[in-house]
Order: structure tokens, then sequence, then C-alpha cells
């Protein structure tokens, strides 16, 4: 069994339900607006596939509810017999946040045919006293194959808690999108959706890469990158090579829309495509 960190849980979410009591020391004034999110979790994207002897990674999203996201304590179900989590990845910490998060492999469910992923995590912003207000991945994982072709798992979201802020506000009960991973003899190549060159991570130069190809520049690529603009299948949709937000063309928005990345800032997208900087399946 893997885990990410030798850590304990129970002093983990110890830590996670102490941020909330801390909300109320941090608070300084009320933002003006609210976030219109629609409170939900979902794995990202909800059919993904798995090569034999090869890793895919999800992403467990989530859209905060309009009181923002303070505490989470989320399970990720998944079938041992088709798949092993192979990495959990939690959510990054943000700049001007009192933050914790952490995710790892716990057979909870005690069964031959259930194991969990445990995501937890809390955020208060210092500022604001607010959680989170964006679109967040709060953990990306990675599986790996180990069942026979044609086999498939699903990956089932338990909510155990998903509190906003204030100390004495309810359960928010978010609305949960599960997915299902399958084993299949190859599929293509995972990368981060916006990192245009393929190295690694989303960042100012692949916004640069963007605005030199609409510019009509040279946009020098490693081996084996798509080029940006080409058609390429991403989880199984055909799309175009960093087409940030999936309009159908490669333009200055998309550029834009990763400098909003790289500087913490929400990236709104339309249904259907993927979030920047997580995880997707790209094949030509």
């Amino acid at each position: 069994m893997t885990r990410t960190s030798g850590l304990s849980f129970r002093p983990v979410v110890a830590v996670v339900i102490a941020l909330a009591a801390v909300s109320l020391m941090l608070l300084t004034s009320p933002r003006g607006t609210e976030a219109g999110g629609v409170n939900s979790l979902a794995i990202s994207p909800a059919d993904k596939e798995v090569g034999v002897g090869a890793t895919a990674s999800v992403a467990l999203v989530s859209t905060p509810p309009a009181e923002s996201l303070g505490v989470w304590i989320i399970d990720v179900v998944f079938d041992p017999a088709v798949v092993s989590m192979d990495s959990c990845t939690p959510a990054a910490s943000q700049p001007g946040s009192v933050f914790i998060s952490q995710c790892e492999d716990d057979d909870q469910e005690g069964g031959p045919d259930k194991e969990t992923v445990v995501v937890v995590g809390g955020i208060l912003f210092t500022d604001t006293g607010r959680g989170l207000d964006a679109e967040t991945t709060l953990a990306s994982i990675t599986f790996s194959a180990v069942g026979a072709i044609g086999e498939c798992s699903d990956l089932t979201i338990n909510v155990v808690s998903h509190l906003g802020p204030d100390t004495a506000g309810p359960e928010t009960n978010p609305t949960t999108t599960n997915g299902e991973i399958c084993v299949v003899e190859e599929v293509g190549t995972d990368r981060l959706w916006g990192d245009s060159d393929c190295g690694g991570t989303v960042d100012p130069v692949d916004s640069l890469k963007t605005l030199r190809h609409d510019a009509g520049l040279s946009v020098p690529q490693a081996a084996g990158c798509p080029l940006i603009a080409s058609s390429v299948t991403v989880d199984g949709t055909a799309r175009l090579w960093n087409d940030i937000d999936c309009g159908g063309s490669v333009d200055p928005v998309d550029s834009l829309k990763t400098l909003r990345h790289d500087a913490g800032l929400s990236v709104p997208q339309a249904a259907g495509c993927p979030p920047v900087a997580t995880t997707v399946t790209v094949s030509d």
C-alpha cells in the first residue's frame, strides 16, 4: 500500500478542525461579494483509461459553496483488484492563507473489493477569514493498472465533512460526480492541461509560447510534445493542443488564462473543458 506521508490522520484532522476555530480570530473584514459556486465535488475526467503496466491520473475537483470551502474530508473509493493508488498529490498552499492538505491510501472499507484514498484539508485566508472561493483541485490521484484489460473500477466520492469557514455553520452537503477508470491495452501520454511545452509545469513560459504562436513566430517544442494548435485527443475528446478554454482556437485569451492560473486567480472553464494544470491523457 502506497502512502504519500507517514503522518497519522488523527492529528491532521485535529489541525483541520482547529483551523476553523482560528477563522474567528483571523477575520478582519468580510468579502464584498460571494462566489456563485455550485457546491460540488467531481472526479475529472469522469471516464479515465489506464494502459496495462502504466499509470493514469484523475483530479478531485471542488467548486466551492457560496460561503466558501474551509475544511474538507473526502473519501475516493476504488477497487484494488483493478487499480492501485500509485501516488496522491494534495492541493498546494495558497499565498496569504493558513493551509493544510494531505491525501493517502487507507483501506478503511476493510474488504477485498474496496479501498479508499482519503483527502483532508483546510484553508483560511488571513485577510478575509474565508476559505476557497474558486474551483480548485483538492487532490491529483495517480493509479496503476493491476487488473485485466477491460476491467473497470468505479471512483466513488464519499463526503465525510465539507464545511465553510463559519465555526457554527452546518455541513454544506455538496453534490458529487463520480468517475470510472478502465484498464485498456494502450493509451496516450499523461500531460498537464496548459503545459504547452510539456515541461512538467504550467508557468509564464507556456503563456509566452501561446503568444508567439498567435504572432506567427516559431515555437520550439520538446521531442514528443504536440505542436501548439495541433489536433490531439484529450481524454477521448478531439481538441487543439493548448486551446486552454476549449474555445476552438488558440488565441491571446488562452495566454491570459495561463497567466491567471500562474497568479493564483480563478480560471473559469466551459463545461467539460479540463481545469488548467490538471492531468489529461493526450494522444495524436
